[in-house]
């Protein structure tokens, strides 16, 4: 279902920003967007009535349901083989970034819905009904000229001056009053380039420059240096913060397949939590503890761990999002911490993975330098080599209990998005004013609304105290 969801919802809301800047039609462009805006409401639709009729979950219920099925493959004694390769990682990264990419797409295109106009003034309508060009005429008399000094930019003068419109039919000049603006004072004689119609000058005219005269002309709610502004911001912006996505969930390192630099070594899930992890310079000697101290000052990293008991101590494999509702899950289960033991510049993290005894594979990261104290303490075997033997014929399911979103989304977080749908529909087909600011503004607290109570939910979810009896919290991990 968040499959579906994703690949008919995504597309449907990064449509509709561009539409609004390349449809110059203005039927076509309010009726396609109004038809994209209907799609992903309809999606959130889908969401609520699934959520109805299932019920609202939790994260460990979730968790529990997209736990791949063990498999019934009989282990001849000891520990069972690691499979020949690992389920890829790709599908939880490409959900990630495509999240990031929507939510810019949806402040970007709040920005550019305000900054046109869904239906030209009533009397540019007018004027391109009956033919208008754009043309520049002479000036015959000039009043009301004033000079505006603005804080930021050059000088410019507004005034009322009288133009003379060449009639089409006759050759003859009709007089308009046009309200101007231009970066020179105006005197008679002077030409400007207005928007009017030679078969009916009488309907007056418009003045301004060439470009957003030509956008009027043609239909387009944008201006051309305006369209081009946005969509190098967008695209720009909406590919930077979907890299950081990527490169926060460990980037394009994943383990795949296995190689000599592998390492691999047993434990059991004994808890979750949060640590911090001290910058690369001047760290001191790591000692399994939940935080490590750096002899400088400098910005730590905050770690969503799951904490791997296993003969050479505890270890922290970190996850890209809230470890809420994994430990619960995993329980006591005997499985693999597998990782990349090949380290480069200023590296502190690597990529690893669980692999489940039933049958299962997570992916993470893990510390290096609780990976290399294990090394020191020969705990750990190379994939396929004596200690860890590999099976071709084995197979491990990915777990990946993110992609179970749309039964445990919260309410307010739909309803806030639904508001934002609404607050675009609204700008795209009607010319509001000055409003059309306020309303953008509304669709951006709604949207920022919408990512907040979900993120504040998971986080409320992640600092549920444990339902299980131990005692003591592990020494690495912040205790739920």
């Amino acid at each position: 279902m968040a499959a579906v969801i994703a690949v008919v919802g995504s597309p449907a809301l990064v449509a509709v920003p561009a539409i609004w800047m390349f449809c110059a039609d203005e039927q076509a462009r309010q009726w396609s967007i109004v038809a994209s805006l209907a799609v992903v409401l309809g999606c959130l639709a889908t969401v609520a009535l699934r959520q109805r009729g299932t019920g609202h979950r939790s994260g460990a219920d979730i968790f529990a349901e997209l736990r791949p099925v063990p498999g019934n493959t009989p282990h001849a004694s000891g520990p069972p083989a690691l499979p020949a390769r690992l389920p890829a990682r790709w599908p939880a990264r490409l959900r990630g970034a495509a999240a990031v990419f929507c939510c810019t797409t949806a402040f970007l295109g709040f920005v550019a819905l305000a900054a046109g106009d869904a239906e030209r003034p009533a009397p540019v309508d007018g004027i391109v009904a009956e033919g208008g060009v754009i043309q520049d005429v002479r000036v015959t008399s000039v009043r009301n000229s004033e000079r505006h000094n603005p804080s930021r930019g050059h000088d410019f003068y507004t005034a009322t001056s009288v133009v003379a419109l060449p009639e089409a039919r006759t050759g003859r000049s009709v007089p308009a009053t046009v309200s101007t603006n231009t970066p020179e004072p105006l005197r008679p004689g002077s030409e400007v380039t207005v928007l009017y119609a030679p078969s009916k000058p009488v309907l007056g005219a418009v003045q301004g420059k060439p470009g957003p005269l030509r956008a009027s002309l043609d239909g387009a709610p944008l201006t051309p240096g305006a369209r081009t502004a946005l969509l190098l911001i967008w695209l720009l912006g909406a590919g930077f913060l979907g890299g950081l996505q990527i490169l926060h969930s460990g980037g394009f390192r994943t383990l795949t397949r296995w190689t000599k630099h592998d390492r691999a070594v047993r434990g059991r899930c004994t808890g979750d939590g949060i640590s911090q992890l001290a910058p690369a310079t001047d760290t001191g000697a790591g000692t399994g503890t939940g935080t490590e101290q750096s002899g400088r000052k400098g910005t730590s990293t905050k770690l969503d761990q799951l904490v791997i008991t296993t003969d050479g101590g505890e270890v922290r494999f970190v996850l890209d999002d809230a470890t809420d509702g994994y430990a619960e899950q995993l329980g006591a289960e005997p499985l693999w911490l597998c990782w990349r033991a090949r380290q480069k510049a200023a590296q502190q993290l690597t990529p690893a993975v669980l692999v489940g005894d039933s049958g299962w594979a997570l992916h993470g990261q893990m510390v290096l330098t609780e990976a290399e104290r294990l090394a020191e303490n020969n705990e750990t075997a190379i994939p396929g080599g004596t200690g860890a033997p590999v099976d071709a014929q084995r197979e491990a399911r990915a777990w990946d209990p993110r992609a179970g979103w749309p039964l445990r989304v919260g309410r307010g977080a739909m309803t806030a998005a639904a508001l934002a749908l609404v607050l675009a529909g609204l700008l795209a087909t009607t010319s509001l004013g000055a409003g059309r600011w306020w309303a953008a503004a509304g669709g951006v607290l709604c949207v920022l609304g919408a990512v907040a109570a979900e993120t504040l939910s998971t986080a409320w979810r992640a600092t549920e105290p444990n339902a299980s009896d131990e005692k003591d919290p592990p020494s690495s991990a912040t205790a739920r």
